[in-house]
């Protein structure tokens, strides 16, 4: 496989976290690479920016439609299989668990991310010829950058353990950082079956578990109710990068401690982890 790179050198300023970025560049490369597979390719990885308008936002995937405007772009082409209609239809959804051809791996994540900074992103594929996952996100004059405000995350403190779920290796990164930042102890596992194995390990230790959606081998619903079994009082918090009301549909009444979006925010996963461990 050949990667190349088309980056423009000078463009507008973007309020972003640098390393969410790498993390949208970085799942967006592993999924084109898998396109590819063993053949002989090409991924080439492009920035720059385009002054968008209503018409053209209108045909992005996120439904919420930013203002027309300037964006700057990171666009990862490919020249591999593509997708079909159908396969379109469903890349980012976090319940589409089949790892179809080079396909599904950190989408849902890549669509949290850019959900989370007001952006949006377009797709063009076409089975046989390739794909092209493009993120918009809205440029910002450098006068308008806020200084970030105190969020008062430092108070609380827990010496608890956490198990760490979660299939992408960027997010058990990120995330162990964080929980450790709370003063946790962190156990960490790749997906549902080797999370469950640590579970058992660690059963007395355990104080909760946070727990990706969708994972190879056992996705996060399979995981939960494994869990469960084990120990009916864990206290399980979800993640996904869908919002809250579509990830938990099949959760409601089945006794879910709390949900927490990707990507985290350390004031936000603070504050969920002090009222579910108190």
């Amino acid at each position: 496989m050949i990667l190349r790179y088309q980056l423009e050198p000078s463009l507008p300023s973007v309020e972003a976290d640098a390393t969410q970025l790498r993390q949208i560049v970085l799942n967006l490369v592993i999924n084109a690479s898998e396109a590819i597979g063993e053949k002989s390719g090409v991924v080439t990885v492009s920035s720059g920016a385009i002054d968008c308008g209503p018409e053209y936002l209108a045909t992005a995937w996120l439904k919420e439609t930013p203002r027309p405007g300037t964006f700057v772009y990171i666009e990862v082409s490919d020249n591999g299989c593509g997708m079909n209609e159908d396969v379109r239809g469903k890349v980012f959804d976090p319940f589409f668990t089949t790892k179809f051809t080079g396909r599904g791996l950190g989408l849902a994540a890549v669509l949290g991310i850019v959900r989370g900074h007001r952006g949006t992103i377009k797709v063009y594929s076409e089975e046989g010829r390739g794909s092209t996952f493009k993120v918009l996100l809205p440029a910002v004059e450098a006068r308008t950058l806020a200084r970030p405000e105190s969020t008062g995350i430092q108070a609380w403190k827990s010496t608890a353990t956490v198990l760490l779920v979660d299939d992408e290796e960027t997010v058990r990164s990120v995330g162990t950082r964080m929980l450790r930042h709370f003063g946790l102890k962190v156990l960490v596992a790749a997906d549902g079956r080797e999370g469950l194995e640590v579970f058992r390990a660690h059963l007395s230790e355990i104080r909760t578990v946070v727990l990706d959606m969708t994972m190879p081998h056992l996705n996060g619903e399979e995981t939960y109710r494994a869990l469960r079994a084990l120990d009916p009082e864990v206290k399980v918090i979800l993640t996904s990068g869908y919002n809250e009301q579509e990830a938990t549909t099949r959760f409601v009444g089945k006794g879910l401690a709390a949900f927490i979006q990707k990507p985290f925010q350390l004031a936000t996963l603070g504050e969920v982890l002090r009222k579910v461990l108190g």
